[in-house]
């Protein structure tokens, strides 16, 4: 396959980098710059865009050998050229690979077929929302490098609709690295989406990105979002209370 060569390219390219580093501080390094240079892009304020910028400098000065760090660019194009043949969660196989997951605190790769078995799953009645309010919002509270997003989005695409003005998402991940990977896949795969890393659990909040597609999606809707609905309209909620096996409780510029 060809996502296949593209991954193969990208490792070695990784490997031919400063040697005094691991190639898994090159991928650190590499989703850090190519997220500061996107998110700066779609950055609300100067300030916010400055700091971006500072910290893509920051990353850049680590470097004694500026070809390396003009490899960073051939790395997001063929995360570019993977991410849009469809079919994967490249970001999320590359670190997988190189052993960058941080197992102990719960990182593991989920092989894309099972997130696109769960997106039919779940947009199965996508088509009568779209057909009602336009679009339809994906949230995942603990999105990882984004797969079910981008399988969401396949699965989409092959009903027929336009994701950049039919799909919206909001997703939140706890890990700094893969909140960047995250943020990297959904722009390049043209998905509007609010990206924030942060604790679902906690609703701490430590930073916040928008895609380059939610521009376009909201110059076209005028919110990202649907408006949370009046107290008036809100659905009564059925007090049925679940029952519980004790045993198993578990849920680049």
């Amino acid at each position: 396959m060809q996502n296949e060569k593209l991954k193969k390219d990208f490792i070695q390219i990784l490997e031919s980098m400063d040697r005094s580093k691991h190639a898994q501080d090159h991928f650190r390094n590499y989703c850090d710059m190519a997220y500061c240079a996107i998110a700066k892009k779609t950055a609300l304020d100067q300030k916010t865009a400055d700091r971006f910028e500072e910290r893509y400098m920051e990353i850049v000065g680590a470097y004694r050998n500026k070809d390396d760090v003009r490899k960073m660019p051939e790395l997001l194009s063929l995360t570019t050229l993977a991410i849009n043949e469809g079919g994967c969660d490249f970001l999320g196989e590359i670190a997988g690979e190189i052993e960058a997951l941080d197992k102990k605190n719960g990182q593991f790769f989920t092989p894309y077929h099972i997130s696109k078995l769960m997106a039919g799953i779940n947009l199965g009645g996508a088509q009568a929302v779209i057909n009602e309010q336009g679009f339809i919002t994906v949230n995942d509270p603990a999105a990882g490098a984004g797969c079910m997003i981008l399988a969401c989005a396949d699965y989409l695409e092959e009903q027929g609709h336009d994701i950049t003005t039919t799909m919206s998402v909001h997703v939140t991940e706890l890990s700094r690295m893969t909140y960047h990977m995250l943020f990297i896949q959904l722009s390049v795969r043209g998905i509007p989406a609010a990206v924030f890393h942060g604790n679902s659990l906690s609703l701490e909040v430590y930073e916040s990105a928008y895609t380059p597609a939610a521009i376009i999606f909201a110059g076209k809707h005028g919110q990202l979002f649907k408006e949370a609905p009046k107290e008036e309209e809100k659905p009564v909620l059925l007090n049925i209370q679940p029952i519980v096996n004790a045993e198993q409780l578990s849920l680049f510029g």
